[in-house]
């Protein structure tokens, strides 16, 4: 069985990847000129902001489930 330190690990750390993509595909979106040449191309505007989409659904899901698991009785 997976234990509870090592769950509360993962989220947190998956989570902590997930905001930082959404800051940098938002930033991608409002000031592409800054992030498309930092990213070599990789996140241009259009790129940054289908992203920055699809990110919003994990990114809330994981948050619930950090939330929860820390504010939840550990057993």
């Amino acid at each position: 069985m997976v234990k509870r330190a090592t769950t509360t690990k993962g989220v947190s750390w998956t989570l902590f990847i997930v905001s930082l993509l959404l800051v940098l595909t938002g930033l991608g979106i409002t000031r592409q000129g800054v992030i498309t040449p930092l990213t070599l191309g990789l996140f241009t505007k259009a790129f940054s902001y289908q992203i920055h989409l699809l990110l919003w659904g994990p990114f809330l899901i994981l948050l619930f489930i950090h939330v929860y698991l820390f504010t939840a009785k550990k057993a």
